[in-house]
């Protein structure tokens, strides 16, 4: 995985939390669902992120102690 992709989750992950700092009082089913979708993106994205990470970086040094 190339470096913008963590660029991307990142700043989608920052994105998200000045959203649900700052944005709109929904009330209703709609609101309901966006406040659980930012929570999971809240979640997700840096388990995401992490993850990957973690994996480029056994395939890079897994490779040399060959």
């Amino acid at each position: 995985m190339n470096e913008s992709r963590y660029f991307q989750a990142l700043t989608l992950w920052f994105v998200v939390l000045i959203f649900m700092g700052t944005g709109p009082d929904i009330d209703g089913v709609l609101g309901t669902a966006l406040g659980v979708f930012c929570v999971a993106l809240l979640w997700v994205l840096p388990v995401y992120v992490f993850v990957k990470l973690v994996g480029d970086l056994g395939e890079r040094f897994g490779s040399r102690s060959g």
